[in-house]
């Protein structure tokens, strides 16, 4: 090393050098102190660890929508901030007119079924209770193929949407509705039970008459399995709401693998987003805004966190290898190669940090999931993706890049006589 302006090494050398210098004097701090080397790793694998499993936590989430494990191909949404509702204000943006437009997906040979879905909140009692539940109604299209919706099937209602009536909404009532068994739980109520429905808006002692059809187990585990689902048909849950005035739905699911369906999808709703159900992991961030969000609140905090208890522990590094730093110096190390050392140091100490933030990381998602799913739900909530490694570490070099200004300044500062006396 002391013969670093050799003309025999070349510059690929000298940094190699440079490198295992600086990975000896970690391995050396290790043995010597090897809980303050574990401290400063395990500062940044807890941040980066943090990271891992918020993230999962964001992905897991955007790759479930309101009417989860529907085993659609497509669904069709409407853009965020998009006018497709006159109480967009309240209640967000919704794709309308969606019977006539559903009926002219569903009528291409290339497409299994589509069916367009609304969810509302809504009250519902037996009609000799007292105490109104708080229920998810969902509304549908019922077909012979239809797909369950919200982890509820709905086949025990008979195809067709006869209120609806052209858009008239004038057409007879049926009536019918399927309750998940935490609804039916909830409500006291079984097959060919009597239950009385309403808006949130109405009056709890009014409402429409509804008799249930069934009670079905849901097919597939899913975030709606504790929640009371009510599964009835579109048009008359449209009128229950108001949703009538404009044909509103939330979404469109469809049942198609053709592209050129997906692309009729696309004119026939071009204010609207077409989503697969085959973009998972990251890619579903993209279609999530919540999640999104989140996930770029994690990162920032996260590169902020880990910068900081970079700086610290590689200031900390610093002061420990100051009369090393100052023998390289006392023998003719360039003050640059010492500079390099100690960005080496830094650098390393960071990538060991997210590697075990990393393993941590993918633990900490196993765990959330284990947790929720004894807890809150029957499917995991979290995920992770193999780009989760790539990220973490890239999130990990960006924080120690950040941090480096501080253990060069220190470097820099190094009294080289004062600590050759000591």
């Amino acid at each position: 090393m002391a013969d670093e302006g050799s003309p025999d090494r070349s510059a690929l050398g000298r940094w190699l050098a440079i490198g295992r210098f600086a990975v000896g004097r970690i391995a050396t701090q290790a043995r010597r102190t090897p809980r303050r080397t574990a401290v400063t790793v395990g500062l940044v694998a807890l941040t980066i660890a943090l990271l891992v499993i918020i993230t999962g936590i964001s992905v897991g989430l955007a790759g479930e929508t309101a009417a989860d494990d529907d085993g659609a191909d497509l669904r069709v949404v409407p853009h965020d901030g998009g006018t497709f509702s006159p109480v967009v204000g309240v209640e967000g943006p919704r794709l309308s007119d969606v019977h006539d437009r559903t009926a002219t997906i569903d009528d291409r040979d290339d497409v299994d079924y589509a069916t367009p879905v609304l969810m509302e909140v809504v009250r519902a009692r037996s009609p000799e209770g007292n105490g109104s539940v708080n229920v998810m109604a969902v509304g549908v299209v019922p077909r012979e193929s239809s797909p369950p919706v919200g982890g509820v099937p709905t086949a025990a209602l008979e195809p067709g949407d006869p209120h609806y009536a052209n858009g008239s909404y004038d057409g007879p009532q049926t009536g019918d509705v399927v309750l998940s068994p935490s609804a039916a739980d909830q409500l006291g109520a079984s097959e060919d039970a009597t239950l009385v429905v309403s808006s949130a808006g109405m009056n709890a002692t009014t409402g429409g008459t509804y008799e249930v059809a069934a009670v079905e187990d849901a097919e597939t585990a899913s975030l709606s399995n504790g929640l009371p689902v009510v599964v009835l048909r579109l048009s008359e849950l449209q009128s229950l709401t108001g949703a009538a005035d404009g044909d509103l739905a939330d979404q469109v699911l469809v049942g198609t693998e053709s592209d050129a369906a997906r692309d009729a999808i696309a004119e026939t709703y071009p204010n609207a987003t077409v989503e697969s159900d085959t973009e998972t992991g990251l890619a579903a961030l993209r279609d999530d805004d919540l999640a999104l969000a989140t996930s770029v609140v994690t990162l920032i905090v996260g590169i902020g966190i880990c910068t900081l208890f970079v700086t610290t522990a590689t200031g900390l590094l610093v002061e420990r290898e100051r009369q090393t730093l100052a023998v390289l110096s006392a023998v003719g190390f360039p003050g640059r190669s010492r500079l390099a050392i100690v960005t080496v140091m830094t650098l390393t100490l960071t990538v060991v940090g997210a590697a075990v933030g990393i393993a941590l990381g993918y633990a900490g998602v196993a765990i959330t999931n284990w947790v929720a799913m004894s807890t809150v739900t029957s499917s995991p909530i979290a995920t992770t993706d193999p780009l989760f490694v790539p990220y973490a570490l890239a999130v990990a070099v960006v924080a120690g890049l950040l941090a480096l200004p501080y253990p060069l300044y220190l470097t820099r500062k190094t009294d080289v006589v004062a600590e050759l006396r000591q």
